[in-house]
């Protein structure tokens, strides 16, 4: 059996979960006797300094390389100037603030309480506090009783002004300035339910940022009866479509579909690293293989793949690694390849289930993988890694990935902020620096991206580890947690890591700050439940997710595949 591998990037040198996957799954096929060919681009790191684009750097030399049995292909790639990445980028951010206005998202089902709807940009910290910037125009909705007054504290660097409408009726005008003010305003009379709009006269495209900056906002509050009661800035209208999959993703599909088709390769070329001589290739020789698969969702690799295997006649396979609740990861020319291809690797039956139904993928679950071998013969210093940052006598939680706004962990701080107002405990967390916002101090040991072995101690030394990422094609660092028989904490409405964690045995689920905070303390109180719910996270992932499976699962596929394909 002869295969080629199409990705953007690839070496075992490499840090990054997708690339790990590939790199583990394609040497675990070798070592079955597969003739592995992988093609990829020359590039090695990268850096997001936008939502859109992605700068990488060149770090192998074009040409042949074998290395643990495979044979890789590395071609040149083109760098993008910044002032074209620029381009794509405001480009590609005023489609998808469009979008929002044009395809509204499902109406909230609240029953009480606030929430923000439409125009708000990502939380993000500063200082100590969070912010959010807004759009030109930003909503707001509230219900409750007897609801007679809504306020926020805001800035705008710039001169600027703004009007408020409370359920269809001008409630007045504000002036911010560069400093924090507060601004209330009053319905005509008490209500029960009050629509709030924010409509500013401009906004500024700051140098380096793509968005268009209407206010910043640190904090909203609203008065009813004689309560004064706080609208948290996270409580999003995205974090209330999570429970609803159905019509979260029957929003993001009506989006995706109805995109003009050049913001699909705006999309490609921003994210990139594109190649012609690796395309050239793809379409030049995918014939001499007996399949092809294209990797990573969404790269250009994955389509351009399937596109050259059906015009080959070969068999295509794709391994997409989704984030799913994300509306960066649909595109209609994604949901084109998925459909075409042969054969789709999920990594979790949710994942799985969503690529058969809603996009007619003949999809099939491998999972995630961890390296037995690994975590078998690796010296763990967990005990050093405390003496190191000074954690020896304080209980200590960790979380590992990137320090990213998707990534919510945000969440986990403010969580730790409840726990530490019972108890003293620590957050630590390692990962790369993608939204280069500064973590307070008080709120976490930041120590940015950690060699292997010190995300191994990491691991050995801490109490819980807890990951609330909204969105994940798997959640592979919560087994590796398991194989050092820690309890870990994930998101109750990610749908992969719910598929993954089972509540209450090997973890815990959890759906707020509030719960997150009360089952880190359950946690820290009861030794003798991290212990048991760690034993069985470390049994569940021997007799599920070791490459070994794993590898054997994904041969029997691609025999199949094959085999179908030459009938």
């Amino acid at each position: 059996m002869k295969v080629l591998h199409i990705t953007y990037r690839f070496g075992g040198d490499i840090i990054g979960g997708a690339e790990n996957y590939l790199w583990n799954l394609s040497r675990q096929l070798a070592s079955r006797g597969v003739d592995v060919t992988i093609a990829a681009t020359t590039a090695r790191d990268f850096h997001l300094p936008t939502r859109w684009n992605v700068f990488y750097k060149e770090g192998y030399k074009a040409g042949e390389e074998v290395s643990d049995g495979l044979r890789i292909l590395r071609f040149p790639f083109f760098a993008t100037p910044k002032w074209l990445a620029g381009f794509y980028g405001r480009s590609l951010q005023r489609q998808f603030d469009a979008e929002e206005w044009t395809y509204p998202p499902p109406p909230v089902q609240s029953e009480s309480g606030g929430i923000l709807l439409r125009g708000w940009y990502f939380e993000e910290p500063a200082g100590r506090q969070s912010i959010r910037w807004t759009q030109k125009t930003a909503e707001i909705l509230i219900r409750g009783e007897h609801i007679w007054e809504i306020g926020f504290s805001a800035l705008c660097p710039w001169k600027n002004s703004g009007e408020v409408f409370i359920n269809g009726e001008k409630a007045g005008e504000f002036l911010p300035n560069s400093k924090f003010q507060y601004f209330a305003f009053k319905p005509l009379s008490p209500q029960n339910e009050l629509f709030i709009q924010i409509r500013l006269k401009k906004t500024k495209r700051p140098w380096r940022d793509l968005r268009s900056l209407g206010m910043m906002v640190g904090s909203i509050a609203y008065k009813q009866g004689d309560d004064s009661v706080d609208l948290p800035l996270h409580q999003h209208y995205s974090s209330y479509l999570y429970p609803r999959k159905n019509e979260l993703f029957g929003w993001l599909e009506t989006r995706a579909k109805a995109r003009p088709v050049p913001y699909n390769a705006l999309f490609d070329k921003a994210r990139g690293p594109v190649s012609k001589p690796l395309m050239k290739y793809i379409y030049d020789r995918a014939g001499e293989y007996d399949l092809i698969l294209g990797h990573d969702f969404p790269n250009w690799t994955l389509g351009a793949a399937i596109m050259a295997g059906k015009r080959a006649g070969i068999a295509t396979a794709a391994l997409p690694l989704a984030h799913l609740e994300d509306d960066y990861y649909h595109w209609r020319h994604y949901y084109e390849a998925l459909a075409a291809a042969d054969l789709t690797f999920s990594l979790s039956d949710y994942s799985r289930d969503v690529f058969r139904a809603r996009w007619g993928a003949n999809a099939h679950t491998l999972g995630g993988g961890i390296n037995l071998d690994e975590f078998q013969t690796a010296q763990f210093h967990g005990g050093a890694f405390r003496k190191k940052h000074g954690l020896e006598n304080i209980p200590m939680v960790l979380f590992i990935g990137r320090k990213s706004y998707p990534k919510r962990y945000d969440s986990l701080i403010r969580a730790m902020r409840i726990v530490n107002q019972s108890r003293p405990a620590r957050l630590v967390m390692i990962g790369p620096d993608e939204n280069r916002q500064p973590i307070e101090p008080a709120d976490a040991l930041y120590l940015g991206s950690e060699n292997r072995q010190g995300i191994l101690d990491a691991l050995d030394a801490c109490d819980i580890f807890a990951m609330l990422s909204g969105s994940e094609s798997f959640g592979m660092v919560f087994t590796e947690a398991w194989m050092r028989r820690k309890p870990v904490i994930g998101y109750r409405y990610c749908g992969a890591v719910a598929s993954l964690i089972t509540d209450g045995e090997d973890g815990y689920l959890c759906d707020s700050d509030e719960d997150v905070a009360r089952r880190i303390l359950e946690l820290l109180d009861h030794p003798d439940l991290r212990q048991r719910m760690g034993a069985a996270g470390e049994q569940k992932t021997l007799a599920r997710y070791t490459w070994d499976i794993i590898g054997a699962k994904a041969l029997a596929h691609y025999q199949e595949a094959i085999a179908q394909k030459s009938q």
